[in-house]
């Protein structure tokens, strides 16, 4: 440290020969100016030794294959969506076929093939697969497909698959997280409803076990350092759901908490860290500690429709079985009911994103601004369609064959 000191000394005297015998002189800021160069070569210096010490650490990572896949994932990821010139992607048809976002784009998941379409629109993955009843589950990092009921399950990246794997018993449901890591719900020896946690190297770390009650969803937050796991068990003759929040590589669970005296019907973290948890009889978002800071409920409605996730929860309730009225009620990350409003119309599926709710109907999509309050209608064909919100102004419309897009900005 003194000899750096000395070295800088040394370069601020050769710069003071240099400063014209009449020019303006500050020691002050001369001083602060010595200081901050001190401070950034120790900066640099740390991280070198940042740089090192990770390279020490895993050096089964610095390969020439991991190289190559990370650039040509940068590549593909780093495109621009420009849905208006896009109009729709046409896919391989299946007899079942499961969708999802991933990195701005779509992923479509069939009995025999995986493909992904990037932002732009281009084709970047087209894989082979076998399974009954695919699902796509899209975050961040990973794309995630699993077989609903079987044992199957793979990773890809937006440019190849690069992991399968296969559980012990059937799979029924799974989270992926934008950081990597990975849950799939399906049991153990021991438990007939089970948790399974994967790191973003593929690597099993925790095991959530339910004894005989069912897990309903599973939740991870967007840099994986929480867990969030809802199941439902009978208790007594009556149902009984309970959510568990946890730290992944921790034995304790943060809370273990009942909520309600129905069936458990999805949960997530929101951004806000929130537990945002969807029943049969109402919702509900707890605070890390467990405590429920806001609730509401269903009253004489039911769930019909819904879309949940770090935004908060938007469901479509209905009235009765026959009529086609619903009620639409929007909650934000904090729990906050930011909309609720009777909608005549039968809905159809919903979808949430930012400020934007979109429904499906039997004639078009129609989207709610929560900013302003505005109700915007497209007429659009929608019978035997998915709806996914790409963002607050654009939505998908998926079929067997292709994907149309449609777009709620103004011209």
């Amino acid at each position: 440290m003194k000899r750096l000191r000395s070295i800088l000394d040394q370069r601020r005297r050769e710069k003071k020969k240099k400063i014209v015998a009449d020019g303006p002189r500050n020691e002050y800021y001369e001083t602060v100016s010595a200081r901050f160069g001190i401070a950034q070569v120790i900066l640099y210096l740390l991280l070198l030794a940042f740089v090192v010490v990770s390279f020490l650490f895993n050096t089964e990572l610095i390969t020439y294959q991991n190289f190559y896949y990370f650039f040509q994932d940068l590549g593909a990821s780093a495109e621009n969506v420009d849905t208006v010139n896009t109009g729709s992607l046409s896919y391989p048809t299946a007899r079942e076929q499961g969708f999802t976002l991933y990195r701005g784009g779509l992923a479509v998941a069939g009995n025999n093939s995986v493909t992904v379409f990037s932002a732009t629109g281009r084709q970047i993955v087209s894989e082979t697969v076998n399974y009954s009843h695919p699902v796509a589950v899209g975050s961040g990092k990973y794309l995630l497909v699993y077989e609903m009921g079987g044992m199957q399950y793979s990773l890809y990246t937006s440019y190849q698959k690069i992991h399968s794997g296969k559980t012990a018993y059937p799979i029924h449901g799974a989270a992926i997280s934008d950081s990597g890591m990975y849950a799939l719900i399906s049991a153990t020896d021991s438990s007939t409803s089970a948790v399974l946690l994967f790191n973003d190297r593929f690597q099993q770390t925790m095991e959530y076990e339910f004894g005989r009650a069912y897990v309903n969803d599973v939740a991870i937050n967007e840099n994986g350092t929480r867990v969030a796991i809802l199941a439902t068990d009978s208790v007594n003759g009556r149902l009984e759901s309970r959510v568990k929040l946890a730290k992944p590589g921790e034995g304790e669970a943060m809370f273990d908490q009942t909520v309600s005296a129905s069936v458990g019907l999805a949960c997530t973290v929101t951004s806000s860290g929130r537990i945002a948890v969807l029943c049969g009889d109402g919702v509900y978002y707890l605070n890390e500690r467990g405590e429920t800071v806001e609730s509401e409920p269903h009253d004489t409605l039911t769930p019909s429709y819904y879309a949940i996730g770090k935004d908060g929860i938007a469901v479509s309730l209905k009235k009765n079985t026959v009529s086609e009225k619903n009620v639409v009620r929007v909650f934000d990350k904090n729990g906050k009911k930011v909309y609720n409003g009777d909608v005549a119309q039968d809905i159809e599926a919903v979808a949430y994103s930012g400020d934007s709710v979109f429904w499906m109907t039997r004639d078009g999509v129609v989207r709610l601004s929560l900013d302003s309050g505005t109700v915007t209608h497209q007429a659009a064909s929608t019978v035997g369609k998915r709806l996914l919100a790409v963002s607050e102004a654009e939505v998908l419309l998926c079929s067997a064959q292709k994907a149309e897009y449609i777009s709620f900005r103004s011209r």
